[in-house]
């Protein structure tokens, strides 16, 4: 009489197989947009440190010398933005006593400075150490690009060229030979705007797409450099982010990186005010509360959250 033998079987059907791999898709698809939140949320984090760094820097300038740092010198020879006059309050003490102050931020002895990537001045959430080419008064100079600027005025059809103060240029910092000192500032530290983010330079973005050439950018330029020879204006766009439409405009909150306060965030941008504090400017921010946030004197009760 002959015995059967159970036989021991060593591999999955391919039934099996197939169902695991479903689950597995299953969970990547799961966990996937839960990792890259994770992740943005710890490049936000981080690009909040860096301006926070950057507030308390300019604030150290001010202890020092009782006046902001200027926005930039327009003066020939020595045309610079403010990245070079805070380097000793973020530890980079060395690379400013490289840097010839008595030479415009573009010259060959200043080259090599700018050329230099400094992480605290690149939001995480952008495109990397981008490099810049600046042309200025027929010299050419390589430069490593900055994600974070101080406006110097809005524009708008919802006030023209005036603000609600009739000045639209009187911002947290000024242009050398002017100063601003802390008591001009009588709208409140934590009411105004000091630096704001504007990345991705030397590309072109329109509300989140990359553009296939620069020719509506404004000139890109280093660190070092913005805005120094160049107006950065807030400026309020339309519904496509890049037109002016209408009485204030639609968009106001990273419209595109060419005027305005623009990021690679979702839903909003980052800007440290003149208290050091940092806060999330949202999309749908009200264009005349940017505004009143943008100015130093112009008495506005703000009543939005921003």
């Amino acid at each position: 009489m002959l015995e059967s033998k159970s036989k021991t079987r060593n591999a999955f059907t391919l039934v099996e197989l197939l169902v695991v791999i479903a689950i597995i898709g299953v969970l990547v698809g799961l966990l996937l947009p839960a990792v890259q939140a994770a992740r943005e949320a710890a490049r936000r984090m981080q690009c909040s440190n860096n301006l926070k760094q950057i507030g308390l820097a300019a604030m150290n300038y001010e202890s020092t010398f009782r006046v902001m740092p200027p926005r930039r010198n327009m003066h020939s020879g020595s045309r610079r933005g403010w990245g070079p006059t805070i380097l000793p309050y973020i530890e980079q003490a060395a690379l400013q006593g490289d840097y010839r102050f008595d030479k415009d931020f573009y010259a060959p002895e200043n080259e090599k400075n700018i050329a230099i990537a400094l992480p605290l001045f690149l939001c995480p959430s952008g495109t990397g150490a981008r490099n810049v080419t600046v042309i200025q008064n027929g010299i050419t100079s390589e430069g490593k690009a900055g994600d974070y600027f101080g406006p110097n005025s809005f524009r708008s059809d919802l006030y023209g060229t005036a603000s609600l103060s009739g000045n639209n240029k009187i911002t947290a910092m000024d242009d050398l030979p002017r100063f601003r000192k802390l008591a001009h500032i009588t709208d409140g530290l934590s009411n105004t705007m000091l630096i704001t983010e504007q990345a991705g330079r030397a590309d072109f973005y329109i509300r989140g797409r990359m553009q296939p050439n620069n020719s509506g950018l404004s000139q890109a330029a280093s660190w070092g450099s913005w805005p120094s020879y160049q107006v950065f204006q807030v400026q309020i766009a339309g519904a496509d982010g890049i037109t002016r439409d209408g009485p204030g405009g639609s968009c106001t909150i990273n419209c595109n990186n060419s005027q305005g306060i623009y990021s690679f965030h979702p839903g909003g941008a980052y800007a440290v005010f003149v208290d050091g504090s940092v806060h999330f400017l949202n999309e749908s921010l009200d264009a005349e509360v940017l505004i009143s946030l943008i100015t130093i004197n112009g008495h506005e009760v703000i009543s939005q959250e921003f």
